[in-house]
């Protein structure tokens, strides 16, 4: 799934760093707060690889950094379905 958003951001870099600073945002108003959004907001302000390797990276921070995804809603609904059932 986050190798789609890692397509999206390269293809549009701004686009996607303003809907998932966006999400961020509206989580700490709403209350919703971990130390992982900091890591993310970090990244997103640094250079572009930083991003791409934490969306495509194997390892187990970047696994567990995507737990906490600011990209949710990025992808439509119909797509990321797509891509649930076809990795079952």
């Amino acid at each position: 799934m986050h190798r789609i958003v890692a397509e999206h951001f390269l293809k549009e870099p701004v686009v996607v760093i303003r809907f998932a600073l966006k999400n961020l945002e509206r989580w700490r108003k709403q209350g919703v707060e971990c130390e992982d959004f900091q890591v993310w907001k970090d990244l997103l302000a640094g250079p572009s690889q930083h991003v791409i390797d934490a969306l495509t990276d194997g390892g187990e921070d970047a696994i567990r950094l995507r737990q906490s995804s600011p990209f949710a809603g990025l992808i439509p609904e119909e797509t990321r379905r797509r891509i649930l059932v076809s990795a079952e």
